[in-house]
């Protein structure tokens, strides 16, 4: 049974019922090998959908972000209108995605490179690379975290102030280091407001896939894996929707909340620094 086991600190855990026969896998390795060219083409068409879903969220995001501007400033925005600028800030979303993702993909090749060398002198050659890419990981946490504020910033530049990918880059520098302090405590609050909509997202999703994961458990448990099989199917096809929607909502409220703060940013360095005092 499930979490059963012999005396004496040992024991077997299975999920299982006992007696229930063990399935029979050996039917798997020519079964694959059958539908290789069938998983290359389904690759392949994952790959072109998740390239039009980037493509796609170059201009949502352009969208997004002028739409909500708009309707900060007390202007009427329609649809179409919020898609006709995101359409026309698309390239320069789209150049700026992907050099924010240069940014952030040659640093970690440089962290990994340690571990990749080491490997070569086996074991211990892994473990000194470990060792020497330790502080490389702990630098690129801070990378990180300052790339994704020049993103965050950047993007924001380049759709309401038509900048191109390095003018917005430079831009959204030059107001990190005048408004750090500000930044700093916005991106607190953000993280604040995540854990709390996490711990929420997270116990509706439980509640959501309780009955599946109940039915899966119990069919292995019964020595059912066909029926557990299919339960897990239904499962996944009823959650990636569900995460989907949930994540594009979270998304969407951390947007609106950046660039909403990219406005207050934005107006506080419109008003003029107060003169000094005479002494």
């Amino acid at each position: 049974s499930v979490g059963s086991g012999s005396g004496g600190g040992g024991g077997s855990f299975t999920f299982t019922r006992p007696g229930a026969a063990p399935p029979d896998f050996s039917w798997l390795p020519q079964w694959l090998a059958d539908r290789v060219g069938l998983f290359i083409e389904i690759g392949i068409v994952l790959l072109v959908l998740s390239l039009a879903w980037f493509l796609v969220s170059c201009v949502a995001s352009g969208a997004h972000i002028g739409a909500v501007a708009w309707i900060d400033a007390g202007e009427p925005v329609s649809f179409i209108a919020a898609w006709r600028m995101g359409t026309a800030a698309f390239g320069r979303v789209l150049l700026f995605k992907l050099l924010v993702f240069v940014l952030l993909v040659v640093p970690l090749f440089v962290v990994l490179i340690p571990i990749l060398v080491g490997a070569v002198g086996g074991s211990r050659g892994v473990f000194a690379g470990l060792l020497l890419s330790f502080p490389l990981a702990i630098a690129y946490l801070y990378w990180a975290l300052f790339i994704s504020w020049l993103a965050e910033l950047g993007l924001r530049a380049c759709v309401l102030r038509e900048l191109g990918p390095a003018a917005g880059l430079r831009w959204a520098h030059a107001r990190l280091k005048r408004r750090f302090h500000l930044i700093a405590l916005t991106t607190v609050v953000f993280i604040g407001a995540g854990i709390g909509i996490g711990i929420v997202t997270q116990v509706i999703v439980s509640f959501i896939q309780a009955p599946f994961t109940a039915a899966v458990y119990g069919n292995l448990y019964e020595g059912r894996w066909t029926e557990a099989l299919r339960a897990g199917l239904f499962w996944t096809l009823v959650l990636i929707p569900v995460s989907l929607a949930v994540s594009s909502a979270v998304g969407a409220y951390f947007a609106t909340a950046w660039t909403l703060a990219y406005r207050r940013f934005d107006a506080l360095d419109e008003v003029p620094e107060p003169p000094q005092l005479a002494a």
